[in-house]
């Protein structure tokens, strides 16, 4: 999903859908833009700005600078310069999905899904347009209507494979693994290099602890040596099958990539502490994932849990009182408290 995450941005569309008139940047309006441009103090405005003084009808610059602006988080601006960019050409189809890219990163999804529905009906043949109104569908849940534009992208152009990989995401959180195991098996078909989606089947078949979930994630890994989530959740699988020192050493190898990913040192201190009943390596790894994470609370559980198997009483006490206070209704650290009181 990450297409239709990076960014989105709206605003109304009264006038937009219907107005192809040249806009013409005025002296005030170039003053405005100035001053915004020193404000943000960005060199890119600058010559953007000046770039638009050469050529005031020119759309794509004011698509090239909404853009810039939505990374400043000016969206109001952002908006309008899409909108020049519409009345001066109101046939491209992507301009009016950059306005949904303004609302979506405003947070406004309401506004973008009226935008993008408005985009699929002037432009039906635009298979992004239907990617991104099919996305904004399954952000908020309305699976049917998401499948729907999928399919109708799908009739347009059959190899779309983030089409298949949306299908997929879909099945999947409607507890339909089957399809979407085929679904997802399409799209890296279709692109051996999506590797969202070879994460996704790793995890679907991790789930079922079948050891083919390493080729997913392996893949995954393949094309993104840094794709840490994929690393993890081939440590955890390891560690679910019970193979506990291979899964220390995928851990380790995970921290030496990113050594704030805490749920490896949690993970691992699991590992000592229920399997190899080594405390003080527990203890060492726990602390290590309560200094990365210090609101969770069932590392302060399993680290007084080690304490208490050592004897430290107070420390137990302890690392028990604060996993309550984070969380009140963690019953096995009441039943630890109560055991050292």
């Amino acid at each position: 999903m990450r297409s239709f995450l990076t960014i989105l941005v709206l605003s109304s569309l009264t006038s937009i859908f219907i107005s192809c008139q040249p806009s013409v940047v005025t002296k005030e309006e170039q003053e405005k833009a100035d001053s915004l441009s020193i404000k943000l103090n960005s060199p890119e405005l600058k010559a953007l700005n000046a770039q638009l003084l050469e050529d005031p009808s020119d759309p794509e610059l004011y698509i090239k600078r909404s853009q810039l602006y939505i990374q400043y988080k000016q969206f109001d601006v952002a908006a309008g310069d899409v909108k020049r960019a519409i009345r001066i050409d109101s046939t491209v189809a992507s301009y009016y999905i950059a306005l949904g890219d303004v609302y979506f990163a405003e947070n406004k999804t309401r506004q973008t899904k009226e935008v993008l529905e408005r985009t699929v009906v002037k432009f039906p043949e635009s298979t992004e347009a239907l990617m991104k109104l099919s996305e904004l569908y399954f952000i908020v849940r309305q699976y049917k209507e998401a499948i729907e534009n999928i399919n109708k992208a799908l009739k347009l152009n059959e190899n779309i494979a983030k089409a298949y990989y949306l299908k997929g995401s879909i099945y999947r959180e409607s507890g339909d693994t089957t399809k979407a195991i085929s679904s997802l098996e399409t799209a890296v078909e279709q692109d051996n290099r999506l590797t969202d989606a070879y994460y996704d089947l790793g995890i679907i078949y991790a789930a079922r602890k079948n050891p083919i979930a390493f080729e997913y994630y392996a893949n995954a890994l393949r094309v993104d040596p840094g794709y840490v989530n994929a690393q993890y959740a081939r440590a955890k699988l390891l560690q679910d099958l019970g193979k506990f020192d291979e899964a220390i050493t995928e851990y380790i190898a995970l921290l030496n990539k990113d050594k704030n990913y805490f749920q490896a040192n949690y993970n691992i201190g699991a590992i000592y502490l229920d399997v190899k009943n080594d405390y003080p390596k527990a203890i060492e790894y726990l602390t290590k994932a309560i200094e990365q994470n210090d609101q969770w609370a069932a590392a302060y559980f399993a680290r007084g849990y080690s304490f208490a198997k050592m004897g430290n009483k107070a420390n137990a006490i302890e690392d028990y009182k604060k996993c309550l206070s984070i969380e009140p209704n963690f019953t096995e650290a009441t039943v630890g408290l109560r055991q050292l009181n």
